[in-house]
């Protein structure tokens, strides 16, 4: 199975391995953006936050992702992930929240 051909549910369930074959887990939850996978959820603790969302479990960078196959999933977790690309600013802050806008009062 090639990694540019899988479809998400291909991913789901699948047990996560290191190259040195440590089992990490099992997928829970894959994290996308824009029709890009950017991560794996894994683990006990992924399952848990999948059903009270928070944020408790392992998160494997799709760029750490060597290689799949029908039974699992091999990552290499030294390999140095990408620096994200930053985005335009927009009308958000970097928390996320929408800037104040006019003037405070001075109460």
């Amino acid at each position: 199975m090639a990694k540019g051909a899988l479809r998400l549910s291909d991913l789901r369930d699948k047990k996560v391995r290191t190259l040195d074959g440590k089992t990490i887990g099992r997928v829970h939850d894959v994290h996308c953006d824009k029709g890009s996978i950017v991560a794996l959820m894994c683990g006990a603790a992924s399952f848990i936050e999948r059903l009270t969302a928070r944020d408790h479990g392992r998160r494997i960078p799709w760029d750490s992702v060597t290689g799949v196959n029908e039974r699992e999933i091999t990552v290499d977790l030294d390999r140095p992930a990408r620096k994200p690309t930053k985005k335009a600013s927009g009308s958000r802050t970097p928390k996320g929240t929408r800037p104040a806008s006019g003037k405070r009062s001075k109460r």
